[in-house]
């Protein structure tokens, strides 16, 4: 018994057919798999690596706490939220807390941030008149005959309603916005912090 040979030559269309180990389907599914893999790496190494990049989420968090402690609990009334009292708002933007509900000294030992890790930034602004430009920082004049709210434009400025380091412009921020009422005016509480 001897070894049958083929009559077709070793290099016809049919018996290339015959001899290859990889078909059409297993190349698509080895760079189906390969794709998949590629795009997991692209889209989840990043996610992983996140913890430790820098991000304003405890800045937007704490905004958005201290907003809510300023308009509900420490300038106004829990009964009566986001209606600030005049004097407690003058009190806490001169930084004294004189007869008020919360503790004296800095900006933010007064709203419980720590400062070597955060820094925060206080206002109210307003337009109080129909010619007023937008919204301006709004003050309290204490010395005149209308004593009350007033534009820090008017140049009748006792207190102005701003308190904290200036928000730079170099470093990203995050600032919360809750309208309130003081002295018949509705004006906006501006928390910004970085």
């Amino acid at each position: 018994m001897g070894t049958q040979h083929s009559d077709e030559p070793r290099d016809s269309p049919a018996a290339r057919r015959t001899d290859r180990g990889q078909t059409t389907i297993d190349f698509a599914i080895g760079v189906s798999i390969f794709l998949a893999v590629l795009l997991f790496i692209f889209l989840f190494i990043p996610g992983i690596l996140s913890p430790f990049t820098a991000s304003a989420q405890d800045e937007t968090v704490s905004s958005n706490r201290v907003a809510d402690q300023l308009a509900v609990g420490m300038l106004a009334s829990p009964a009566e939220p986001y209606a600030l009292d005049s004097y407690c708002t003058v009190t806490f933007f001169e930084g004294n807390s004189a007869g008020c509900p919360f503790p004296g000294g800095s900006l933010e030992s007064q709203v419980g941030v720590a400062s070597s890790y955060q820094q925060v930034n206080v206002s109210l602004r307003g337009n109080l008149t129909a010619s007023g430009s937008g919204e301006e920082f709004v003050c309290w004049d204490s010395t005149g005959t209308d004593t009350g709210l007033v534009e820090s434009s008017s140049g009748d400025c006792d207190t102005t309603f701003a308190r904290g380091d200036p928000v730079p412009t170099t470093q990203p921020s995050v600032t919360s916005v809750r309208v309130v009422s003081i002295d018949g005016a509705d004006v906006t509480l501006f928390v910004e912090m970085w």
